[in-house]
């Protein structure tokens, strides 16, 4: 008795496989998975996309077997009009099957149930198929060729500056915070890490090298880019130590495995300068899984200097060296001479006090003159912030305070305040840098400041090196004393007056004057000396002068004298006169 067997139909078995990648597909969207950020992304879509593209094929020429080979009257047709014929079907299989309905046999009422699905359901259906599969295999391939390093991506470069020249600065006059929000450029960055990772093995990506230009985000750039009131976020640097490199900075230029670096992206050469966490001429190894990077417009950026190394685990976005040739190196500089002492460069000081005076203009202050008593002062205390790296106003280490300084001058006055950094300026880069932060900004425009001395001294610092800047500024505010106090020391004054002549009659007193001479002429010297204090302090006070420093004196020791009065004046008031 025979048997019957059944045949597998392997194209529908294909073409269901097919459709099941498409839905892993849609799956793998809809779980939201990072594009940039998960290591099984690419591994996990390619394996869907080719094993889709596979089964499809599969079921393709599973059909065209099933056609050609086991269908004898198809077998007789030529190859490619067979072919062409399964693939024309395949793309306007509604349109197909909706020609097949009207030409068919069935009732009208079947044709119009069937017309109405094929063309008002399964056609939208598939055109949509189209689209939407056009659209996520052109954003896969896009996404794809950005991980693998291919395709750059966009993204905003905003005005803070720090990256100056390789991108411009914001708008004058705008804060921090609005500079934050400027977006002065665009530029095309690499996500990081790129490239298809199996395994140990690294295929396609961009490996990180030194000025290449990226960008990082973790807690401390939060903190630190947030300090001002502005919006937590990362930070745009250039690389300049890799895991295992040396770094130092010494006279303005950077030592990179001990060998100084001329860097044409930088603002300014010889303007590299240590900051809380890599101090001038300290030595640091970049440690394993890190690197070290640093704004081009080295005065005006806060980077791993300030907040130390980059775990390379955070970094996210990355524009290798060389792709920056052409596009971000037009603003670059010539490096000829960037080692020579001639690159030292040394401040315009008639040029600083103009552009200075300029914004106190603008925000209605007085302008500053220039005072060569505390040019010499800032010189004095420039000397021994260095000798004793003490940068404190308040003179910890050194106990030698501007005041001081301005003492030792020649010079004095009634307000006073310094400004000190380490570092070769000129002058609209100084002003520029100055302003770009809220405390020094307001420090600059104090309006009570009315002269200005500045010194560039050079010397060692901890054995290193060093020039740093120092301004002194001063200013004359009247006391304005308060109506009560001055009409106390007046009435005070009145009363010694009055009470004078009787006490000098006691010289002439028959026994008083002869039992207690010396009592009687000390409370006499003791008056007259507290009328002529008082005298020059109520003069003084009228007139809305600060009191000298020899007044202030006179006060701390008038109550003494007071009280010594008071006790010569019980005691001889209760002598025998």
């Amino acid at each position: 008795m025979a048997s019957k067997t059944k045949n597998i139909d392997w194209a529908k078995i294909f073409f269901k496989l097919w459709a099941l990648c498409i839905l892993l597909f849609f799956l793998a969207f809809g779980l939201g998975i990072k594009f940039n950020q998960s290591e099984i992304f690419l591994p996990s879509i390619g394996i869907i996309f080719v094993l889709g593209v596979l089964f499809f094929g599969l079921g393709i020429l599973t059909s065209v077997f099933e056609s050609y080979y086991l269908n004898k009257k198809n077998r007789q047709q030529n190859k490619f009009r067979l072919i062409s014929g399964f693939v024309l079907w395949l793309c306007f299989l509604p349109l197909v099957e909706a020609v097949k309905t009207i030409k068919g046999k069935k009732s009208f009422k079947q044709k119009i149930l069937s017309l109405i699905f094929e063309l008002a359901i399964l056609l939208p259906t598939w055109a949509g198929g189209y689209v939407i599969t056009g659209f996520i295999t052109a954003e896969t391939v896009k996404v794809t060729a950005q991980q693998l390093g291919f395709v750059a991506q966009e993204k905003n470069i905003v005005g803070t500056g720090s990256m100056y020249p390789t991108w411009s600065k914001g708008t004058p006059g705008k804060d921090h915070i609005e500079l934050t929000k400027e977006v002065v450029d665009t530029a095309g960055f690499l996500p990081y890490p790129n490239g298809l990772k199996i395994g140990k093995w690294q295929l396609f990506g961009h490996k990180l090298g030194h000025g290449d230009i990226i960008t990082w985000r973790n807690e401390t750039t939060k903190k630190l880019t947030s300090a001002d009131g502005a919006e937590p976020t990362g930070l745009l640097k250039r690389l300049i130590g890799l895991p295992g490199d040396t770094i130092e900075l010494r006279e303005g230029i950077v030592y990179l495995n001990g060998q100084p670096q001329k860097e044409p992206y930088v603002a300014k050469p010889r303007s590299t300068f240590g900051e809380n966490f890599l101090k001038e001429c300290q030595v640091v190894t970049v440690p394993d899984n890190t690197v070290f990077a640093i704004g081009d417009n080295r005065k005006g950026s806060a980077d791993s200097r300030e907040i130390g190394f980059a775990p390379i685990s955070d970094i996210d976005f990355v524009i290798p060296l060389s792709k920056q040739a052409g596009k971000l190196d037009k603003n670059w500089h010539d490096t000829s001479n960037d080692l020579d002492e001639t690159a030292k460069i040394k401040l315009d000081k008639e040029k600083y006090i103009e552009l200075l005076n300029e914004k106190r203009k603008e925000a209605s202050v007085k302008l500053l003159k220039y005072q060569p008593k505390l040019e010499k002062s800032a010189t004095k205390r420039g000397e021994v912030i260095l000798k004793y790296d003490d940068f404190s106003f308040e003179a910890t280490k050194s106990g030698y305070t501007m005041v001081r300084a301005m003492n030792d001058s020649g010079y004095s006055n009634t307000l006073w305040g310094e400004s000190e950094r380490l570092g070769y300026f000129e002058a609209d880069e100084l002003i520029d840098n100055q302003f770009q932060f809220p405390e020094s900004k307001k420090f600059l425009l104090n309006k009570d400041y009315q002269e200005i001395g500045i010194a560039e001294v050079e010397g060692m610092l901890n054995g290193c090196p060093s020039q740093i800047l120092v301004q002194h500024f001063a200013g004359y505010v009247p006391p304005n004393y308060n109506v009560s106090d001055i009409e106390g020391w007046e009435n005070n004054l009145s009363r010694l007056k009055e009470i004078l002549p009787s006490w000098e009659k006691v010289r002439n007193s028959p026994h008083l004057y002869k039992d207690h001479p010396d009592k009687s002429e000390r409370i006499i010297q003791i008056i007259q000396i507290r009328i002529s204090r008082i005298q020059a302090i109520v003069s003084r006070m009228r007139a809305n002068q600060w009191l000298t420093s020899e007044e202030r004196n006179y006060i701390d020791h008038d109550a003494g004298l007071f009280n010594e009065q008071d006790e010569l004046a019980k005691f001889l008031n209760g002598a025998n006169w």
